[in-house]
């Protein structure tokens, strides 16, 4: 329920806004930077469309740039031009404080503290630049004494891993 209330609010809120801004600039004007609000978000969306993905890619390629902050980046971005593109002057507000690059860090920092892989946080951290990562792990070798890559080395025989016999 509360994060229906919100979205009832926010018309009532825009409509609001209409009468208040129309009143001190006039109504054509308020009208011209409504259509302006929506040219922003169109030429926003068509510049983040696939560029931030395609950045996050050769980051990871390179190992120059954190994949993870790349792509919140241009999600915000594409988020603030979707909401410049929805008519009313607290979604254009809105948008701009999400357009600010400090606001999408501390956003980004906010939600690592939610994400978590097997049991254990994500952080978002960059990486050294230009060695490739150490990967620490432990491993136990679990092939039998004696045995390699021998042909005698099947599964047994009621497996059905085991393929299928040679009867020619």
């Amino acid at each position: 329920m509360r994060f229906l209330l919100p979205l009832l609010l926010l018309p009532l809120l825009e409509i609001a806004g209409f009468a208040w801004v129309g009143s001190q600039i006039g109504a054509l004007n308020t009208v011209l930077l409504v259509l302006l609000s929506g040219v922003v978000g169109v030429l926003l969306l068509q510049r983040t469309g696939l560029e931030s993905v395609r950045r996050a890619q050769v980051g990871l390629r390179t190992g120059e740039t954190e994949p993870m902050r790349q792509m919140f980046n241009g999600l915000c971005t594409a988020f603030s031009a979707i909401l410049f593109l929805i008519p009313g002057f607290i979604t254009d507000i809105l948008a701009l404080i999400l357009f600010l690059p400090p606001v999408r860090a501390a956003l980004l920092s906010r939600m690592t503290i939610f994400m978590q892989v097997n049991g254990q946080t994500v952080r978002s951290r960059p990486g050294p630049t230009g060695r490739p990562p150490v990967i620490d792990v432990e491993y136990q070798d679990v092939s039998r004494p004696g045995s390699g890559d021998q042909a005698g080395d099947l599964p047994p025989p009621d497996s059905k891993w085991r393929p299928p016999a040679d009867n020619s």
